[in-house]
Formats: structure tokens, C-alpha cells, sequence
């Protein structure tokens, strides 16, 4: 038997389908084996058979019933077969190596389809569209095509990234009346229409645009009568139908979203209205709650626009505020572009400048079209790479991520005198270090000291020890716990870096050891080191997205490859390179590589940015990498996005976890790949957090993250009640366990003794209302695993051997950690190793 032959389960995989579905299409004879086995009755079926699964899926998802599509191929199975054969015969011998290379190329599937998570199929856009090609699904058998499988993703890839192609189908009504919408709305079932029969061209022009996802068919087409018939709009007598992903090759129906264009022949417009004069105060919803601005406005232009207040996250949300405001007021709309890494601010501010416009006495249809078409427009990023002029720059030194390691790196080069330069791909700086809890563990801090807790660099070293299974570096462990103080004392001392009286006391932990930020996260590290930065000449440049490691002769580096705005850029450094990239957490297909179990169910806590670029590049110079499948979950997370729970602090200071069941199950300040496993052991892999006033008056974690706080609200992940069994029932927590579990814990308190689970630190009662439940589920948080260095943090290859210029910190560097990270190792591994990491790359 042939090796082109292939069972129902294989054909499962590579196609998405369901065993169920397809053995439907066997049964109805729609699909047809080529060989059956007389020993055991097994079916096989050819390379043919699943190229022609797209035929039978494009068809079915343009409405045409199970039946027509059988006899379709019944009446031109000799016909179709032969030619569609001859075509792909060459492509489909190596069809396994290109299915293989498709689910490669769709790593990046989850990140387009991000873009449109913002689409529903009531929001009907006016837009202009550019040129651009389409392709029709139905037709791929055509040989003056000739396009494979992988080739029609890539169509779809280049479709959702740029909007320069994409695949559908071009339909044309004759006789089309505008009044007549009947006849329209039977042109739109899809039936019998005139498959396009080459490649065509949307010319460019006004379009009515829809996006719908599976199943939405009949409500987007609904809307779009509804739209042109009160809008008085006349329409082309076509439509494009586009399909932007496309399930056959996104594997869930879910994700299959298409878009409808009209073009537009006329639009009878209401007279331009005239805004009142002066100054009106327009809110908005950002990511960290209302944005609110004051708009000027006179003789309807836009004249000044105020931000009054915001909640966003300082850093992060930064490049919005700099550059939506200005855009609106150099176009005179809010028809503006999101800044790439802040989109949910810059939302925030056109919305609260579109209601500013409405007290004004501005159109609201207009502005609600200007707000749904901005969410079309490309991203841009903040500005800060517009003052690169040469493709080829050179400095001494080249840092490539701007969190905490690759700051702290940056700044101590050039306080030896080094001309650095610090790239960023995220419009703003920080990276995961800004949204960290704002904990840095460091024995003998000052904290520590006034709160009169005995600590040591033994001790640490010992929790780090047990907490990474003695898995761990000890040249890089013994480093770290012997440079934390002076790191700490350089924050405070050199970089003016301020903290709170406060301790945190991480799992894992024998003490209260992590010193805590001033402020908010790390907002007040961040904000300190880019300070300095700048005070020392780093050239800080943001929306850069390095890809590769430039090397001479000898296999030093020298530079590094980039792109801004699509335009490559090479960034060459005389004395070498610092990759301070961070982890992969983000990387599903390199998580999965590693670790085959974190897969797409799993969240992340990182932000979007932290994807592997560090480690992708390290391979392409043939560095030695190490405990790459240690990657740690963070156990208290929002079950639905990933996000790090802040109000989840409150673990630390003596909130409990119960399961459906309203059990203890763990001890709540263990390790938190032990506290994960525990949570996605119980009842639909999620838990519940429960603590009282006591617990929130320590240190008031639901107060402080009121935006937090209000996310999770709206998704019912968090309830607060004076009455616990309330509580209780809101989750549907079983009330009589909990509440004995409860009573039980309290006696606890009383007798300084956990006797369930042998609880650390301080344990505190829960007896008093408000009472507080979270919902929690873990999300991978940190990938332990990366490059191997020496101690001066030069990037090793396989060999052993040093790869000259090369130089890593923080987390994409493997070894420290050993097999789990403790809470609170991470802020100190990027001061110290990043600090070590600008000095050594001067002083070698």
C-alpha cells in the first residue's frame, strides 16, 4: 500500500474536521475511499480526497446543502478528478511537509485574529478601500492558478496583516432595483450566483463593510439591509464576499470570520452640521476606567484638546496620550489609528473626545462610523523610531528589550561611557517588569531591618534551592543572592528608585523578603531607570522589532537586523550585544514544543510582546539552550483572559483557597507550580480565593485595583458580600463546607497552627464582612529555560565556547531558576544580571 493513503484520523488532523463529520461524508458517499482493507475493513483515502475537503466546506459554508454538493461531484467526478489530479500531483506528494509548514506558519493565527476580537456583526463601517486582489475559494482547482493549500493561507495572512489580498468571491445581481430589497435579500442567501473565474481587482472607492464570524450570516445581512435602507445609501449592483480566516485552515468554526463589501454608488447626506463654539467635557472607557477630556472646539474644527483624568497605566499608556490627541486635532476627526501596544487607551480617548464633539452638538451616526472605521486603520507605533534616517547606525553597544534587564543594562554601559542604543518593538517601554507585582526580593533590605525580620543570603539561597528542585546554576545562583543587597542599595542610592514600608511575602519564601515599589506594579522602577537613561544618552527607541543577529567572519556579533514600519534597519555595536528579550510564555508553538501540555487552552499573564524573539534569534547563531521545558504558571489569574491577578495579593496576606466544593486543597503559600497543579486538579481546573475585611485592611488590595477589581465584575470572577453564604451562592460554592471550612481555618488563627495544611507566615482570621471570592485559574507566567551564559553573562553555544559579542539577561536566560521560579526572583534577576551584563560588555 502507497504511503499517499491516509486514515479518517489522519485526515482529521490535517484538515480540522471532526472523525464524525467526515464519516458522515464517507456514509453519504460525498467523500469516497480509495483503498479499503479486506483484513480489518479500514478506509484510506488519497492526497485527492482532503484537497477536495475544500471544496466541499467552501461550498457548504456558501449555503448549498449536503445534497447539492454530492450530486455536484457526482455529475463531474470524472472530469474534476483528472484535471484537479494532474494540477496538484507535484504539491501533493509533499503534501505532509506542507501541512506540517502551515501549522508552523500559523503560530502567528492567534495574533491576527486578536486584531478583529474588537468585531460584532452590528457594527456596520464606512470605508474607503485601496486596491487590492481576491481570489474565489471555489476555483483553487484552476490550473492557471496553480496555488496550493499553504499558498491561499498565505493570502489570508497577508489579508489580515495588511490588507493587500485577499480570498473570496466576487457576486453580480442582474436586473438590481434599489428599491427592490427583496430581491436583494434573496441575491444575498448566496445561491446561484456567478463564481468569479479569475483573479479580480476591487477597485478602489466607497465600500459598506460587514465582518461576521461563523454563524452570523443572516443577522450581518439583516443589518446591512437595514443600514442602506435608513441611510438612504444607493449601492453597485455586486458585492465582494471576503473571507478574511477561513476555518478550513484556522481549524475552528469559531474563528471563521468574513467580511461583506458593497460598493457605494451615491450617499444622500444630511447637511454638514454646525458645532456649537467653546469648550465641552467628553468621558470615555480606557483600560484602567474613565478617560476624561476637555475639547475646544471653534467654527467646527477641533481647536485644543485636555486630558482632565485617566486611570491607564502610566508607561504603557503614555504613547497613546502623546499622539491621539494630536492626530485628532491635525485631521480634525477621531477618525485616527490605535497605538500599537495601547489600544484599549487610545479607544478610551477618541470616545471621549467623540462625546465631547456630541455635546457640541456634532452627528452622531458620523462619529459612531468614524469610531468603528478607526478600529480599520493599521496601527502605528508611538513616534519615538521616526528619527531614524540611516539604515545602518552604529554604537558601541545595542540592547534589544526595554523591560527592567535591558534598562538597567543600557544604563550601566553607559555609565562606563558607552554609546548605547535600546530597542524596543512595543511602543512603550517596560515590558513584563511594569506590570509585575512591584515585589523585588532582597535579604537585608531596609524593610526588613525596621521590621525587625531576621534574614540572610543563606537562608535565600536555601528557599531557592528547595523552590527549583536543586536544579539550579549554582555560578548564576550564588551571583544572584550575593549582589541582590548592592542592586537594591544602586536602585535606591544611584537610580533614586523609592519603595514602601511594606513586604510581601512571595510562596516559597521562608521570610517576608520581596522590598515593594512606591506606586502602582513597577510603574516607579520603570519610570526611574528610563530617568537615568535618558540623563546618560541611551537612545531609547520604541516600535523597533528585532529579528536577527548580524555576524562577521569569525561568528562574532556585530549588529542586529530590524524593521521599522516595515523597513529594515541594521543597528551595528562595536563592542557587542545585550538580548534582553524576555521569555516566551506568548510563543504558543515554542511553549508547545517544549512543554506539549501548554497548548492553546492555556492563557498568559505576559504582555503581547513577550514572544521568544531573543531565543529564535540565539538559535540562528547556534546558542546552547537549557531546562527549556521549565516553564511555571502563575497559580491566581483571571480564568477568562490570562491576566496577573493584582488583587490576588491578597494570598499573601492570608486569603484562602477552596474548590467547588468549598475545600482546602493546598497550602495557599507553597510553590506556585504546586499551587497551580492543585487548582487544575480540581472541579473545571479553577478555584476560588476567599478572604474578609481583616485580610483587605492590611493591605487593601481591592481598593488599590479598583480597575481590576471592576473587570472582573463584569465578568461575575468576583463577588463582594456582607453575607459569606451570599457569596457562596453567587459562585455556586457548596455554602454548609465553606462555611464550615471557614470556621475551621478561624480556629486555625486562634492557635498559630495550620494543622491541614502547615500554613506559613502570619495566618489571619476571616470573620468579618465584607466578605471577598475571586475566581482563579493559573496562566503561564515564566519559562525558567533559556540561553546558557558564563558569569559575566556572555551567551554560550553548543559547544561551551563563548559566542564573542553576545551577551544575555534576565529571563531569557536558563539556569538560575532551575525547575520553578519563587515570586519576586524575577524583578531581582533583571537588576542584577542586567546591571552585570552593560559593565561586562564595556569591560571585555
Amino acid at each position: 500500500m502507497k504511503k499517499e493513503l491516509y486514515l479518517i484520523g489522519e485526515i482529521s488532523k490535517i484538515t480540522g474536521l471532526s472523525n464524525k463529520t467526515l464519516r458522515y461524508y464517507d456514509e453519504n458517499n460525498i467523500l469516497k475511499p480509495d483503498y479499503v482493507d479486506p483484513n480489518n475493513g479500514y478506509r484510506y483515502y488519497s492526497e485527492y480526497q482532503i484537497l477536495k475537503l475544500q471544496n466541499i466546506i467552501t461550498l457548504k459554508d456558501n449555503g448549498f446543502s449536503l445534497e447539492e454538493i454530492k450530486n455536484r461531484f457526482d455529475q463531474n467526478i470524472s472530469r474534476e478528478i483528472s484535471s484537479f489530479f494532474d494540477v496538484y500531483k507535484k504539491k501533493i506528494e509533499d503534501i505532509n511537509t506542507q501541512i506540517q509548514e502551515l501549522k508552523t506558519s500559523k503560530k502567528n493565527l492567534q495574533k491576527l485574529l486578536d486584531e478583529f476580537s474588537y468585531l460584532e456583526v452590528d457594527k456596520i463601517v464606512l470605508k474607503c478601500l485601496p486596491k487590492k486582489f481576491l481570489y474565489n475559494l471555489d476555483i483553487i482547482t484552476n490550473k492557471n492558478l496553480n496555488n496550493s493549500i499553504f499558498d491561499i493561507y498565505k493570502i489570508i495572512e497577508a489579508s489580515v496583516e495588511c490588507g493587500s489580498a485577499n480570498l473570496g468571491k466576487k457576486f453580480k445581481l442582474s436586473n438590481f432595483s434599489k428599491q427592490t430589497t427583496e430581491k436583494m435579500s434573496e441575491f444575498l442567501l448566496f445561491k446561484n450566483e456567478n463564481f468569479l473565474k479569475s483573479i479580480d481587482t476591487i477597485e478602489r472607492g466607497e465600500y459598506i463593510t460587514i465582518r461576521y464570524r461563523y454563524g452570523n450570516r443572516e443577522n450581518a445581512l439583516k443589518k446591512l439591509l437595514d443600514y442602506i435602507s435608513l441611510n438612504k445609501i444607493s449601492i453597485e449592483p455586486f458585492i465582494y464576499e471576503i473571507e478574511i480566516i477561513n476555518s478550513f485552515l484556522s481549524q475552528n468554526k469559531n474563528e471563521y470570520i468574513t467580511e461583506i463589501q458593497i460598493p457605494v454608488k451615491t450617499i444622500l447626506l444630511d447637511e454638514e452640521i454646525k458645532m456649537e463654539n467653546g469648550k465641552f467635557i467628553g468621558v470615555g472607557k480606557g483600560y484602567g476606567g474613565n478617560i476624561s477630556v476637555e475639547v475646544e472646539i471653534d467654527n467646527n474644527t477641533i481647536k485644543n484638546i485636555v486630558v482632565i483624568s485617566h486611570n491607564e497605566t502610566k508607561i504603557i499608556s503614555d504613547p497613546a496620550f502623546t499622539h491621539i490627541p494630536k492626530l485628532i486635532l491635525e485631521t480634525n476627526s477621531i477618525l485616527v489609528p490605535n497605538i500599537s501596544g495601547c489600544s484599549m487607551s487610545s479607544r478610551g480617548i477618541r470616545e471621549a473626545v467623540k462625546n465631547a464633539l456630541i455635546e457640541a452638538g456634532e452627528n452622531l451616526d458620523k462619529l459612531e462610523i468614524q469610531m468603528l472605521e478607526a478600529e480599520n486603520l493599521v496601527k502605528i507605533g508611538d513616534g519615538g523610531s521616526r528619527r531614524i534616517i540611516k539604515s545602518i547606525e552604529n554604537f558601541d553597544v545595542v540592547v534589544v528589550g526595554a523591560g527592567g534587564a535591558g534598562l538597567s543594562a543600557a544604563i550601566s554601559a553607559a555609565s562606563k561611557g558607552a554609546r548605547v542604543v535600546l530597542l524596543e518593538k512595543m511602543s512603550s517601554i517596560g515590558g513584563n517588569t511594569l506590570i509585575s507585582m512591584g515585589g523585588i526580593n532582597v535579604p537585608g533590605n531596609d524593610a526588613q531591618l525596621e521590621k525587625d525580620i531576621q534574614d540572610s543570603i543563606e537562608l535565600y539561597k536555601k528557599d531557592i534551592l528547595l523552590g527549583g528542585d536543586n536544579e539550579n546554576s549554582l555560578e548564576l545562583l550564588n551571583i544572584f543572592v550575593n549582589e541582590a543587597l548592592p542592586a537594591y542599595r544602586w536602585l535606591k542610592d544611584e537610580i533614586g528608585v523609592s519603595f514602601k514600608n511594606e513586604l510581601i511575602h512571595f510562596g516559597g519564601h521562608s521570610v517576608p523578603r520581596a522590598a515593594v515599589f512606591a506606586g502602582k506594579y513597577a510603574i516607579e522602577l520603570i519610570a526611574k531607570l528610563r530617568s537615568k537613561a535618558l540623563s546618560l544618552g541611551v537612545d531609547i527607541r520604541t516600535g523597533v522589532r528585532s529579528k536577527e543577529l548580524i555576524t562577521d567572519n569569525d561568528s562574532r556579533v556585530i549588529g542586529v537586523l530590524s524593521s521599522v514600519e516595515n523597513k529594515d534597519l541594521k543597528f551595528m555595536a562595536k563592542k557587542g550585544i545585550v538580548l534582553t528579550t524576555g521569555g516566551f510564555s506568548g510563543n504558543i508553538e515554542l511553549r508547545k514544543k517544549y512543554n506539549s501540555s501548554l497548548d492553546e487552552r492555556y492563557k498568559t499573564t505576559n504582555i503581547s510582546g513577550i514572544t521568544g524573539d531573543g531565543h529564535l534569534m540565539c538559535e540562528q547563531v547556534g546558542a546552547d539552550f537549557l531546562q527549556m521545558d521549565y516553564i511555571q504558571t502563575f497559580p491566581i489569574s483571571n480564568p477568562e483572559t490570562g491576566e496577573l491577578s493584582h488583587v490576588g495579593g491578597s494570598r499573601f496576606d492570608g486569603a484562602i483557597l477552596v474548590n467547588k466544593s468549598g475545600n482546602r486543597f493546598v497550602e495557599e503559600l507553597d510553590r506556585r507550580d504546586t499551587v497551580s497543579e492543585a487548582i487544575l486538579n480540581q472541579e473545571n481546573g479553577v478555584a476560588y480565593l476567599v478572604w474578609g475585611k481583616e485580610i483587605e485592611e492590611i493591605t487593601n488590595y481591592v481598593s488599590k485595583n479598583k480597575e481590576e477589581v471592576e473587570r472582573l465584575k463584569n465578568s461575575n470572577l468576583i463577588t463582594i458580600s456582607d453575607n459569606l453564604k451570599e457569596a457562596a451562592n453567587f459562585m455556586n460554592i457548596d455554602e454548609e463546607n465553606l462555611l464550615n471550612t471557614i470556621e475551621r481555618y478561624n480556629n486555625f488563627v486562634k492557635n498559630k497552627k495550620d494543622l491541614d495544611f502547615n500554613r506559613r507566615g502570619n495566618l489571619v482570621s476571616i470573620s468579618k464582612g465584607p466578605y471577598y471570592i475571586q475566581k482563579v485559574a493559573p496562566a503561564v507566567h515564566h519559562t525558567m529555560g533559556g540561553v546558557r551564559i558564563n558569569k559575566e553573562n556572555q551567551v554560550l553555544n553548543q559547544k561551551g565556547d563563548i559566542i564573542e559579542g553576545l551577551f544575555a539577561a534576565g529571563e531569557i536566560v536558563g539556569g538560575l531558576h532551575g525547575t520553578n521560579r519563587l515570586g519576586g526572583n524575577a524583578i531581582t534577576e533583571i537588576i542584577v544580571f542586567g546591571k552585570r551584563a552593560g559593565e561586562n560588555i564595556v569591560k571585555l
